[in-house]
């Protein structure tokens, strides 16, 4: 058995009578891979671990609320 890379992607090795590895063949055909989520990617606020934010915040808006109502407390 002999191996070659992927002609599509070059990452993956697959035999010499394939034409397409695995991953570039469902890609392909529109099959959704378990990395194909629509929050991949997207940053979460590191307190709560639940809500998005951008790359400039520090925390989510209902963090900030939370700690600007608990500071103003004080």
């Amino acid at each position: 058995m002999k191996y070659k890379r992927c002609p599509r992607c070059g990452l993956n090795y697959i035999l010499q009578d394939q034409q397409l590895c695995s991953v570039c063949i469902d890609e392909l055909t529109g099959k959704k891979s378990i990395f194909d989520d629509e929050n991949f990617g997207e940053l979460l606020c590191p307190y709560c671990e639940k809500n998005p934010i951008e790359i400039d915040d520090i925390m989510c808006a209902e963090c900030r609320a939370k700690r600007f109502k608990k500071d103003s407390n004080i």
